[in-house]
């Protein structure tokens, strides 16, 4: 049975539509390799519409009436099929077969020339319905739209303050001063293209990179950045991935499973998880990971690794790709073969590749089709790289030693850098070169903007509005594969379980063999409260051996949030139900020691409850350690922030001072303290359960009086202590440091 699909763009759209006259004969040639610009067997080319096929297939287009075209493509053999809607390129789909009917309403956006056609296998299980919302028809069919950048007047200045120091008496005066990151910048990123940002170190390449990625504050730039001619809002970031120059990834977790995950949370809850799979073999292959995709990514080279972090961002297929010095750290060949493949892929893909590089050699030149020259945030050259010589020999000839001849021994970007390095040494060198481009022209032609797509018209309306499907997966979906990803990072991160264990092991028998045998005396009471303080002690504050580990977490975090793969509350909630089989397992271990060896009272209900305890114990010291670790900025401001709040409550726990003797302009930290509560537990467990133990005697002035378990808790003033009540308060810590660390991510992503 013939599989047929239909695309219509309704005569509102017309409107936008560039005359498709003019493209015709460019589609022809772009289309499935057609060249020449004949159309192939059963075609006709109608206005406003283009349609192709493979070889064989049969394909109609007709004009259609009330201002609407369509094009219908039918294909017998399930073979590749496509329809392009003028302004739009949508990729070439292979059709499974029992494919149904689909039809949709194809908004033509507006771009820079004609649209382009790439051929793509995808397979598609079943389509019933869409609507004309282009997003859906994304989400459904892997619509496939070509994107331009243009940046316009880019401005970023940020003021930092200063402190001078005035006369004998060491005023000093507070002065504000404002620095220009980026200065007027305007450039264009064509898709299919690759455009390379290069500079001096400091000439804010980064900066600019993080800008066009969404990465900055909007309202702190002045000038305008441009997606197919409207102004970029925080939906692009969906469209876009990037790539940071540091290789973030979880290094226990292999370059197949990491791309998978990626896949899994960034591709759509109704791709069928084998094809999931098959795009991740795919992506593998094509970025030559082949031989080491399941050996861990703490095992594998500096290339490999590099690969791996731009496949996490290409595996979702990104209209715009975002690279910060992907060949930094790679030697010349891994670096050529980097580049020969983004290259590839800008143009396999109808891709737009924005990327910054240092010294790029003669052949990595090749692979880049437009440079983009900065220096100290002031744009000086922007263009073909085939171009960049001739530009730059015309003032090599004034400032540069040897003029032309010099670039003869050097690439066009080191002799662009080196007269910039000239031009740095002398007075106004920078502006004049800035001048010397704005007087080339070359700024007005890369950016200037198709007819009737003035800023006027464009500020009404943002780019690619995304009502529906912001977040490619539900919630619980994203959960589940958090969950999943950290469980294996747990299970897998050997080094750490195994040192808890120990030191769990160590310190239940320390505690057991100091205190063995504890008797139901006055000395009795002493080591009970000694062994409570010292198990807390050590559950507490060897729960901040996690903090490097989350800290590494908390940048991946970033990364992925930032492009948003997932939301902030379903990490916080995986994060939140990986911990707690491991935490349980150490509390059964450590109670288990040293329980026995102390003497504690022999009642089944008191040991599961302290080992309960000693779980929550580590649940509460664990939040508190993750809220902690997405504020501070490496391991040791951590330690200090973590061991210094730690000490606090471990003094205001009540072991060392009752409550009734803590000042009550202290009392508030007392209450904070992660001690107080299972301290109190504990004790309650222990005397509680020992009603008939006489523990010494004591004199008052009614004679001698002997000491009970009761007596000994109101000594502590744990007489009146609720059990139950404390236990909240402690699901109460495990929660509310929650919030605080989700609170916090969500500061920090903003």
């Amino acid at each position: 049975m013939a599989n047929t699909i239909s695309f219509s763009s309704s005569g509102e759209d017309q409107e936008h539509l560039p005359s498709w006259n003019k493209h015709t004969a460019h589609l022809q040639e772009k289309v499935l390799g057609v060249a020449g610009g004949s159309a192939p067997a059963g075609v006709v080319l109608d206005a406003g519409v283009a349609a192709s096929a493979v070889a064989n297939d049969n394909v109609v287009l007709g004009g259609g009436a009330a201002g609407a075209t369509a094009a219908s493509v039918t294909s017998s053999d399930a073979a590749a099929a496509s329809a392009a809607v003028a302004g739009t390129a949508m990729e070439v789909i292979r059709m499974e077969e029992g494919c149904n009917l689909v039809s949709a309403a194809a908004s033509a956006w507006p771009t820079r020339g004609s649209g382009s056609l790439r051929r793509k296998n995808v397979s598609v299980a079943s389509v019933e319905s869409l609507d004309s919302d282009v997003g859906d028809l994304d989400t459904y069919i892997h619509t496939r739209v070509t994107y331009d950048l243009c940046i316009q007047g880019l401005t970023y200045k940020i003021t930092t303050s200063s402190r001078s120091w005035m006369g004998r008496n060491r005023h000093h005066d507070h002065q504000q001063q404002e620095r220009i990151l980026l200065n007027n910048i305007s450039a264009r990123a064509n898709h299919s293209e690759i455009l390379a940002v290069v500079g001096h170190s400091g000439s804010s390449k980064t900066t600019l990179l993080d800008t066009l990625a969404g990465r900055i504050d909007r309202s702190s730039m002045q000038g305008a950045i441009l997606v197919n001619g409207r102004l970029m809002d925080d939906s692009f970031k969906r469209l876009s991935g990037y790539v940071m120059q540091d290789d973030m990834l979880f290094p226990h977790l292999t370059p197949r499973e990491t791309l998978l995950f990626s896949a899994r949370l960034r591709l759509a809850s109704c791709t069928p998880f084998k094809e999931k799979v098959y795009q991740v073999d795919s992506l593998i292959h094509q970025l030559g990971l082949t031989k080491c995709a399941d050996t861990q990514i703490s095992r594998v080279s500096g290339g490999e690794r590099r690969r791996v972090s731009i496949g996490v961002d290409l595996i979702h297929n990104p209209a715009v790709l975002f690279l910060d010095e992907p060949t930094s750290g790679l030697d010349s060949t891994v670096a050529l073969q980097l580049m020969q493949m983004l290259s590839k892929m800008a143009e396999d893909r109808a891709c737009t590749v924005v990327l910054t590089i240092h010294q790029p050699s003669f052949r990595i030149l090749e692979t880049i089709k437009n440079v983009l020259v900065l220096a100290e945030g002031c744009a000086v050259y922007h263009g073909p790289t085939t171009a960049m010589s001739e530009y730059f020999m015309a003032l090599g000839k004034s400032f540069i030693p040897g003029g032309p001849a010099a670039v003869n021994q050097m690439n066009a970007v080191e002799y662009a850098l080196d007269i910039i390095e000239e031009l740095r040494m002398q007075p106004e060198g920078l502006e004049y070169l800035s001048e010397y481009h704005k007087r080339s022209g070359s700024t007005e032609d890369f950016t200037r903007l198709p007819p009737k797509q003035d800023c006027a018209w464009e500020m009404k309306k943002t780019v690619v509005a995304t009502k529906h499907h912001y977040f490619a997966t539900s919630f619980m979906s994203e959960v589940l594969v958090l969950l999943h990803r950290n469980f294996i990072n747990v299970f897998r991160t050997k080094e750490l379980f195994l040192t808890r264990v120990a030191i769990m092991i160590l310190a239940g028998l320390t505690v057991g063999t100091l205190f063995i045998h504890a008797q139901h005396n006055e000395t009795g009471i002493i080591v009970r409260k000694a062994v409570f303080i010292f198990s807390l002690a050590t559950l507490i504050f060897s729960s901040t051996e996690s903090l490097s580990i989350l800290l590494i977490e908390h940048q991946i975090f970033i990364r992925e949030t930032s492009r948003g793969v997932y939301r902030t509350s379903s990490y916080v909630l995986a994060h939140a139900f990986v911990i707690p089989p491991v935490l349980l397992l150490l509390a059964i271990i450590f109670t288990s020691i040293h329980y026995f060896l102390v003497g504690l009272v022999a009642v089944p209900n008191a040991f599961f409850f302290l080992v309960f305890v000693y779980f929550l114990t580590l649940y509460a010291a664990n939040a508190y350690v993750a809220f902690v670790s997405s504020f501070v900025p490496d391991v040791t401001t951590g330690m200090a922030v973590v061991s210094a709040a730690t000490a606090y409550f471990f003094l205001f726990s009540g072991f060392f001072i009752p409550r009734t003797l803590i000042p009550k302009y202290w009392i508030w930290l007392h209450y904070l303290s992660l001690f107080k509560y299972p301290y109190e537990l504990c004790l309650k467990n222990e005397f509680h359960n020992l009603p008939h133990v006489n523990w010494g005697t004591v004199q008052t002035p009614s004679g001698t009086q002997s000491i009970s378990s009761q007596d000994v808790l109101d000594s502590m003033s744990v007489g009146h202590v609720h059990v139950w009540l404390n236990v909240v308060v402690m699901i109460g810590f495990v929660v509310g440091y929650r919030v605080l660390f989700y609170l916090s991510l969500c500061m920090i992503r903003k």
